[in-house]
């Protein structure tokens, strides 16, 4: 009678666990519905329920942090990634991303460095964390540090076009305006199409005036001298400069720059001379330099529509079956750099 007993209250138990976690996958189903529509505050009436069912719950608790990150509630969202990194739950990885994204957006910039490398130190291998970590650096003003996290970002996902942008932001910012340049083609390269293609395309076409301008600023040798790659090519272009180029279009300049990059595409360097100037000297001497440029100057909504793409259609669609069969690889090699921090 006994066992009959025991056996009877062991299945009662299972029963009301089992219940349980039908009802607390339910409600996580029920609150990311309203999540995804954009009603945050029914999200987190569901995501609150949840807690009652499993108070240790890592996936509730990482649901909680993302809806208040979307409601702009950043002290309470770091607060609940905490929660789920102190959980060792299988969305840790996230919840350092929220942490240092919720830390970020409260002007908490240090500690969400902080945050970063400290997700850094179990998984090396997000390049997600690295492009952040460079995201703060910026921010704070730190170009050189953010610059070593892009490199590390972009080792690992090579056609991550954010990482593109922010390294061309930072060149800018240097004025290294050969490697801006180089970062801003690339991006449009990767893909014309993008949200800030008109902020992307006007950077560009401001810093390929820098390079050729007579009436701008010499080009700073001196600064970037540890950059051996790009010294010589830096002299070259200002001598260019002293002949006037101001009456070439946008076009014609870009393809001059292109043609330039022989001296250093393909010497070794992972990123400045075999990414980027190798992709684009190749561009070059395949002959579809014209039809990117002339492509270019339909990015801005100012521009009117470039005569030279309405009549030269099969030399655009060329130029672009050739971009499609040569995309960044999936990672760069690891061997090319050798175990070193960065890529210079």
């Amino acid at each position: 009678m006994k066992l009959a007993l025991l056996f009877t209250f062991l299945f009662s138990v299972t029963g009301l666990f089992a219940n349980e976690g039908k009802e607390l996958v339910e409600l996580l189903r029920k609150g990311n519905a309203q999540h995804d529509v954009g009603n945050y505050e029914q999200a987190l009436a569901y995501y609150y329920k949840a807690l009652k069912f499993d108070s240790i719950s890592g996936i509730v608790h990482y649901e909680i942090a993302y809806t208040l990150l979307a409601l702009k509630r950043y002290d309470e969202a770091a607060d609940y990634s905490r929660k789920v990194i102190s959980l060792d739950s299988k969305q840790q990885q996230g919840a350092y991303l929220m942490l240092g994204s919720a830390l970020s957006m409260s002007g908490k910039l240090q500690e969400a460095i902080q945050a970063y490398l400290d997700g850094l130190v179990k998984f090396r291998g997000l390049h997600q964390l690295h492009y952040n970590l460079a995201l703060a650096y910026f921010d704070i003003g730190n170009l050189s540090k953010s610059e070593e996290a892009l490199y590390r970002s972009l080792q690992m996902r090579p056609g991550h076009i954010n990482s593109h942008i922010l390294l061309g932001k930072v060149a800018a910012a240097r004025g290294d305006n050969i490697k801006s340049v180089l970062c801003f083609s690339y991006v449009l390269y990767l893909n014309p199409e993008q949200s800030n293609v008109q902020e992307i395309s006007t950077m560009l076409k401001e810093q390929v005036t820098v390079l050729f301008d007579s009436k701008a600023d010499s080009l700073h040798v001196g600064l970037f001298a540890g950059d051996s790659i790009f010294t010589d090519l830096y002299k070259s272009l200002n001598a260019e400069k002293k002949e006037g180029n101001t009456l070439q279009s946008f076009p014609e300049l870009l393809c001059k720059f292109f043609h330039s990059l022989e001296s250093v595409a393909d010497k070794g360097n992972p990123l400045w001379s075999d990414l980027y100037a190798g992709t684009f000297y190749s561009l070059h001497a395949s002959g579809h330099c014209e039809a990117y440029a002339h492509s270019l100057t339909q990015l801005n909504e100012d521009s009117e529509p470039d005569r030279w793409v309405r009549l030269n259609q099969v030399k655009v669609q060329e130029m672009r079956s050739w971009i499609e069969a040569h995309q960044p690889p999936q990672k760069m090699n690891q061997i090319l750099f050798g175990g070193r921090s960065t890529l210079r």
